[in-house]
């Protein structure tokens, strides 16, 4: 599902392997685990973790109830557009995200 009516959408643009890269998803979880629907959008470098066994914290944050989108446009880029990624995550575009972002009951954060 590519809809995001309420709660929060995180924007990550920064894989793991970046100083500073973890943390976001860390706080993914979090608010996940505190019941807030959240949804992280992995963009430009982050969608390298989408793929399986790139990221504990990404399959965390699934686990704990979290939904992940990650930009075809962006995996295209990379070299990613035909690469398996994690089941729950979901290939969407900029338009899914312009929709929650123009949303007033969605909280944007952008990392």
């Amino acid at each position: 599902m590519t809809t995001v009516r309420e709660g929060f959408l995180l924007i990550e643009t920064q894989a793991a392997a970046v100083p500073g890269g973890v943390g976001f998803p860390r706080d993914a979880v979090a608010q996940a685990r505190l019941g807030h629907p959240v949804v992280l959008f992995l963009i430009q470098d982050a969608v390298a973790l989408a793929v399986p066994g790139r990221s504990p914290e990404l399959e965390a944050f699934i686990g704990a109830g979290g939904r992940v989108w990650v930009d075809d446009f962006s995996l295209a880029q990379r070299g990613l557009a035909s690469a398996g990624l994690l089941p729950a995550a979901h290939r969407t575009d900029m338009g899914a995200v312009a929709e929650a972002v123009l949303n007033p009951a969605v909280k944007v954060v952008w990392h």
